[in-house]
């Protein structure tokens, strides 16, 4: 079963719905409903990933798309997308992410 989250980017007005299902080849597949180009383009890039590119930073492809995409670098919908990978990993608990259900930035004293 495939693990989803939607990311609500406030700020600029864009919504989007993350999914990652894991292949029978070990590898993941991420899939996005969004309502923004560049987002999709991000998304588009990634193609399928390995468990490196979810755990280690300096070979991960995922950090180079989120470099070569036109999104802004304040964009949150990188950080959802690993956060689903992770859950269907593995590596995060889903009981834990469906008990807490969000994580959020709050803006304080600006």
């Amino acid at each position: 079963m495939a693990s989803r989250v939607k990311v609500n980017m406030t700020i600029c007005g864009k919504n989007t719905i993350i999914e990652v299902s894991q292949r029978e080849d070990g590898d993941f597949e991420v899939k996005a409903e969004t309502d923004c180009a560049n987002v999709r383009e991000f998304i588009d890039m990634l193609g399928a990933l390995s468990i490196v590119d979810l755990t280690d930073k300096k070979a991960s492809k995922f950090w180079d798309c989120f470099r070569q995409a036109r999104m802004s670098s304040d964009c949150i919908t990188p950080a959802a997308v690993m956060q689903a990978a992770w859950i269907e990993a593995g590596l995060l608990s889903k009981n834990l992410a469906l008990m807490n259900r969000q994580v959020s930035i709050e803006y304080l004293d600006i």
